[in-house]
């Protein structure tokens, strides 16, 4: 084997490279001042390759960047079968399977076919409902917006069975809605029974009290009026009423009970009178019967439902 020394190699001609057509095998450092060259085969490297310019590929097993990378068409995450991932070049990406973020934040809108999770951090949220308070007639309390909200304490029956209206015991409660509220539901469920008389006759009337907001003392609101009445009768009475809000500076409206305005705690309560002697449904909140004999306490609930805006 013969050792060749020279300064410079050129082509025949002198001017040009010179052509090795069988390859070059070089085992120290090879420097260039530059490297115009395509290879068909496989490179590996296993150290580092740094690259001021621009570098151009179809494929790669990982890549590691401490600046930009830029993806002109796209990119995929995944077999080339089953791509979980595509981020797209307009920005969009699709995933099939679950994005876990510790902050997510959307210039416009979110739209999905379910969203998980009880919703309880979320703001700027108009489901049309402000506030909700429901619970038995237990004398618990709530906390709520405008202090504390308090369930009437009911545990055993009440019976109205005279001719004068008077207050049912379960059906009272004091509120005052959160701001931008239009309109707040009332809802009171209980247990109505006859008790001596086969024919049962009782009628029935809705009073909001209070000062400000149109309202000075307690006023019916006429248009709530109802009665209850059948042979035998008993069953559970769902009674529901809408306060309508209209926050026009107006009067209040006696026959709707719609409120010019709601900025200062009101009392909502039922009241109730048998139609005449010997016609009465007078037992509240107790069967008449139970099980063939004696007889069985129904406990009644409130809601009350508080909304605004949905848009």
């Amino acid at each position: 084997m013969s050792k060749v020394q020279a300064n410079t190699y050129t082509d025949q001609s002198g001017k040009g490279a010179p052509n090795l057509p069988h390859g070059a095998v070089v085992t120290g450092v090879l420097t260039a001042t530059s490297v115009n060259q395509t290879v068909n085969g496989n490179v590996t490297v296993s150290g580092n390759v740094g690259i001021s310019g621009t570098i151009t590929y179809e494929d790669a097993t990982d890549i590691d960047s401490v600046g930009i990378v830029t993806a002109r068409s796209g990119i995929k995450v995944g077999a080339h079968a089953g791509v979980g991932l595509t981020i797209f070049t307009d920005g969009s990406i699709n995933s099939s399977g679950i994005i876990t973020a510790s902050n997510v934040s959307v210039a416009s809108s979110v739209t999905a076919t379910t969203f998980h999770g009880n919703g309880a951090n979320l703001t700027g949220f108009k489901s049309g409902v402000l506030e909700r308070v429901s619970g038995q007639c237990d004398g618990s309390t709530r906390s709520c917006s405008f202090g504390t909200f308090t369930f009437p304490n009911v545990t055993a029956e009440q019976r109205i069975d005279f001719n004068s209206y008077t207050k049912l015991n379960s059906s009272e409660i004091t509120y005052k809605p959160p701001s931008g509220c239009i309109g707040v539901m009332y809802e009171h469920s209980y247990l109505q029974f006859w008790l001596s008389t086969t024919h049962s006759i009782q009628h029935h009337k809705l009073f909001i009290d209070g000062a400000g907001d149109g309202i000075s003392g307690a006023t019916e609101i006429t248009y709530t009026r109802y009665n209850t009445s059948e042979t035998y009768a008993g069953a559970l009475v769902l009674f529901r009423w809408y306060f309508r809000i209209r926050n026009d500076g107006g009067s209040f409206t006696t026959t709707t009970g719609a409120l010019p305005s709601w900025n200062n705690n009101h009392t909502i309560y039922l009241k109730s009178r048998q139609y005449a002697g010997g016609n009465a449904v007078p037992r509240f909140h107790q069967t008449n019967y139970w099980d063939g004999e004696g007889t069985a306490f129904h406990q009644p609930s409130i809601t009350i439902t508080a909304y605004g805006p949905t848009t």
